[in-house]
């Protein structure tokens, strides 16, 4: 093979993302926003991991386009306007769908708009089908779903960033993490919820289309947050993959914000080639692992292409267990296990 046939083509880099922390504006999180980085909203995503007085395990997502979600050529969607609950029962190996969430609002009913200074609301219509929802993103951090949801928190870490440029499909991921308390499906419930929206070229979406992650041929994506006995929280995001794509970004409660330059990751299979029982990451020298956590396996969601699953990521010379924790992520098996194959 020459030299030439192993050049990455211009604009993509080789697949490299660029990572970094970023200012809390509440203007980007509504319609009208944008573009970023020339770049339009793809959708916003609010989801999160909860765990009750019981240590019931719960994730809980919501996707809400700026327009309606439409399928695209093929018929295939990265995720419908529904809500979404998983929970797993006493006794069960994984994590099935609620039935709860079915008289929930679609999201295509649902519109965001500033309501005060560097605040914003989502809301479903006064006429809308569907129990009403309403989210509030601001520093304070407030989400109800009628007969389902009803949380409040405070904004845990300073919110982040990441970007994968590409010559035909760009991704920018800005995220942000709370820590909450309140009541889920009638039970009480502490967790960690994001608000993260993509953005990405016209007519792309997330999984389906123009979307850099393929190109990048990613192995993993992993979100996790820790809160520690002493009130500390750190957030973080793991992603990996082949060429030079790696975004592995942490921020910490006091301000503090890093994001690794060098990053590899090696993915343990389950004995079923689906599931993983384990992911070993080395960024910047340092070892991280994420466990896997009994009943994580998000059995409700079908047999996906990157089954997500639920975990614990940590330093592996941190042996402290936090008060609060989550890891929500995926593989995709038929990219492989590591760079080093």
């Amino acid at each position: 093979m020459s030299v030439a046939e192993t050049l990455p083509a211009t604009g993509s880099f080789n697949c490299a993302a660029l990572a970094s922390a970023r200012r809390f504006d509440a203007s980007e999180f509504v319609a009208t926003a944008g573009p970023l980085a020339g770049l339009q909203q793809e959708a916003g995503y609010m989801w999160g991991t909860l765990r009750d007085d019981d240590a019931t395990l719960y994730s809980v997502m919501r996707r809400i386009a700026p327009s309606p979600s439409t399928a695209n050529s093929d018929g295939r969607k990265s995720l419908g306007g529904k809500l979404i609950v998983l929970s797993a029962a006493s006794g069960a190996d994984g994590m099935e769908m609620r039935r709860e969430p079915r008289a929930a609002v679609d999201s295509a009913h649902i519109a965001g708009a500033l309501i005060v200074e560097n605040a914003a609301c989502f809301a479903s219509a006064p006429d809308a089908a569907g129990n009403p929802m309403r989210l509030v993103l601001g520093d304070d951090f407030s989400y109800r779903e009628d007969s389902v949801i009803d949380v409040s928190g405070r904004l845990a870490v300073p919110p982040l960033q990441w970007y994968l440029p590409g010559p035909t499909a760009s991704l920018l991921y800005t995220t942000q993490t709370w820590l909450v308390d309140g009541d889920l499906l009638g039970k009480h419930v502490r967790g960690f919820l994001f608000w993260e929206q993509a953005w990405m070229l016209p007519d792309a979406r997330l999984y389906v289309e123009k979307d850099p992650l393929q190109d990048a041929q990613y192995l993993t994506w992993y979100s996790w947050a820790n809160q520690w006995s002493d009130g500390s929280c750190e957030v973080g995001h793991f992603l990996f993959g082949k060429k030079d794509f790696h975004v592995g970004v942490m921020a910490h409660s006091d301000g503090t914000v890093t994001s690794a330059r060098r990053m590899d990751a090696q993915i343990v299979r389950a004995d079923d080639g689906f599931w993983h029982a384990g992911i070993h990451y080395d960024l910047d020298g340092e070892p991280w692992v994420c466990d896997v956590v009994p009943q994580g396996r998000m059995r409700g969601l079908g047999q996906m292409p990157n089954p997500q699953q639920e975990g614990r990521i940590h330093r592996v010379a941190d042996t402290r267990q936090p008060d609060v924790w989550m890891a929500w992520g995926e593989t995709v098996p038929a990219s492989g296990d590591g760079r080093h194959e």
